[in-house]
């Protein structure tokens, strides 16, 4: 249970709040880079709060700039695509994606246009993501994660976007005790069915097996680390300030891993990333990966195919699914990624705007709690004038496990 002073702390992201203060000190994935089609039209986006224009120029630059345009407030959505930059409609001016004044036709012509500019942000582009720095100065070096030196064929990115705060996700990945519950069925038919329970556990009333967990939970410089140990699996997580988390696929040496980024993109909703990697080879169609997201026909909503979710829909349940034993959480069956995630996104966007002053948390939240106060304690880090944890560290060989337990052990 927070504070409400505290919860609002892990609600508010716009310019000038703690939260967005600190969010702004370590560099953002905003975009797939398929997004951005040389000399295709601008694309519109927010990210904490502020409004922004990114486009690729026709030779080939990526450029993120303010979307209002800084002579009279016209959006640059509409701009023109050119050569060299970025034309606003309204009276031509055009930018280049460093943000310099090109043309004015409004002032004279040999006026000096070197002082007027638009708002600008540095981009990094690798792994078909595109990365942004929103923070005041010059950006810090990119942190290396487990998987920003691989080739492109060894990872996946996909997007969507959700109906909630940023935190959530991230609550949902901590609270690793759900997947028993809310997942059973789903896991239990898929590929990892066979490692994911014990067969030894609980059984609720209406006859539903699951293992009851020991939950462990440790901060760590970057953030934290956390362990769910039951009778089939220990699985290791690792939660990277301010908005990562490796969390476990499958077992196996060389099995494809993966992390989730939530980043906000106001208050009440989240761009919600899910990143699948292999260091030892190219992802291969019969890897958790590839198999995931086979069939998706968008992987910047990679879970739009399956139709609207909504309050009064709830969110896309199948009620008559439920009824006949066929889907636990009334999910319809489809790829086991895209099934977890609306399984997720279902109960998480259920909650509002959460109040977490009113929760009554358990045993089983020891991460949950944990991974709050490591946020808390980086705010307020920030707020001292420290710098943000694990900024500049190498972080490459952060990432999840997934051991399964045998009857022998």
């Amino acid at each position: 249970m927070l504070s409400e002073k505290r919860n609002r702390l892990l609600t508010e992201v716009g310019p000038g709040t703690p939260l967005g203060q600190l969010m702004r000190c370590y560099w953002i994935p905003v975009l797939r880079s398929q997004q951005l089609p040389a000399g295709a039209p601008p694309h519109g986006f927010t990210i904490l709060g502020e409004q922004l224009v990114a486009y690729r120029s026709p030779e080939g630059q990526v450029g993120v700039v303010d979307e209002a345009c800084p002579h009279r407030g016209a959006s640059l959505t509409l701009g023109r695509n050119e050569p060299g930059g970025l034309r606003c409609v309204y009276h031509g001016w055009k930018f280049s994606p460093d943000g310099d004044l090109l043309e004015a036709p409004s002032h004279p012509q040999d006026a000096d246009l070197s002082s007027m500019r638009t708002g600008c942000h540095p981009v990094h582009e690798a792994q078909g993501m595109v990365w942004l720095w929103l923070g005041e100065g010059a950006p810090p070096p990119m942190r290396k994660l487990a998987f920003s030196d691989l080739p492109d064929d060894h990872v996946v990115a996909v997007t969507v976007k959700v109906s909630c705060g940023w935190l959530q996700p991230l609550e949902t990945l901590w609270d690793v005790f759900h997947a028993q519950i809310l997942h059973n069925q789903t896991n239990r038919g898929s590929r990892r069915g066979g490692v994911y329970f014990s067969e030894q556990g609980r059984t609720m009333d209406n006859g539903v097996a699951y293992d009851y967990p020991e939950m462990h939970a440790e901060q760590t410089d970057y953030g934290m680390v956390y362990m769910n140990v039951d009778a089939a699996k220990r699985t290791h997580f690792r939660f990277i300030l301010p908005f990562f988390d490796h969390h476990a696929l499958e077992p196996g040496e060389f099995a494809d891993k993966g992390l989730q980024i939530s980043v906000p993109i106001d208050d009440d909703h989240c761009l919600l990333w899910m990143v699948m990697y292999n260091k030892h080879a190219p992802l291969d169609p019969g890897g958790f990966a590839l198999q995931s997201v086979e069939g998706v026909p968008d992987l910047t909503d990679f879970v739009a195919h399956m139709g609207p979710r909504n309050r009064e829909n709830r969110w896309g349940q199948d009620r008559a699914l439920m009824d006949r034993g066929e889907s636990w959480s009334g999910v319809p069956d489809t790829s086991l990624l895209v099934k977890i995630f609306l399984e997720d996104l279902m109960v998480i966007e259920s909650q509002g705007r959460p109040d977490r002053t009113k929760e009554d948390l358990g045993v089983t939240d020891r991460a949950l709690v944990l991974g709050r106060k490591r946020v808390l304690e980086a705010i307020e880090a920030v707020q001292r004038g420290e710098p943000a944890p694990g900024l500049t560290d190498d972080l490459s060989q952060i990432e999840a496990a997934f051991e399964a337990i045998s009857t022998a052990d």
